[in-house]
């Protein structure tokens, strides 16, 4: 008999999603739609999304470590927006380079034991909370084989899952 695990961890495990760290402030019915994963369902992700070996993506050394691949690195560097905090910039310049839809479910992961699932409209509106941790983040959209990795230094890639 297959082990059940819970998928969903409280969403106070996140404290960059409370008001006084969200950058614009989150409503309730947006804060509704963050589910933190928990650990054990967040590894069970990372594992088939992004690497069986490594925990975080900065780790992966290798290319047969990934689970994605033909990484492109675009022009557009997210830091300079995140630190004067430019809440539209990412609706403007990262979210017509993908084509998914607004209502999609998507995974953001900051490792193997950390990330959380909501809609692309909700990355997209809350980007610069998601990334308080700017060491390789990665988007995943179940549904689609492109990924965003996220970088450190403002990087920002696309790239495709296997």
């Amino acid at each position: 008999m297959e082990k059940s695990i819970n998928k969903y961890d409280a969403p106070e495990k996140l404290y960059c999603f409370e008001n006084e760290y969200c950058t614009p402030a989150l409503t309730k019915d947006d804060k509704a739609k963050i589910k933190a994963l928990t650990d054990d369902y967040c590894s069970e992700l990372w594992d088939k999304y992004v690497s069986k070996n490594k925990r975080h993506l900065m780790l992966i050394n290798h290319p047969e470590e990934l689970k994605i691949k033909n990484e492109i690195k675009k022009e557009y560097n997210w830091q300079n927006d995140w630190n004067e905090s430019n809440i539209d910039a990412f609706n403007k310049n990262v979210k017509n380079l993908i084509d998914w839809d607004e209502d999609d479910s998507v995974l953001f992961f900051w490792n193997k034991f950390s990330g959380i699932e909501t809609t692309w409209r909700l990355i997209c509106k809350y980007w610069i909370s998601f990334l308080y941790e700017d060491e390789a983040n990665i988007v995943i959209n179940p549904k689609s084989k492109k990924v965003i990795i996220l970088s450190t230094n403002g990087n920002l890639s696309l790239a495709d899952r296997l």
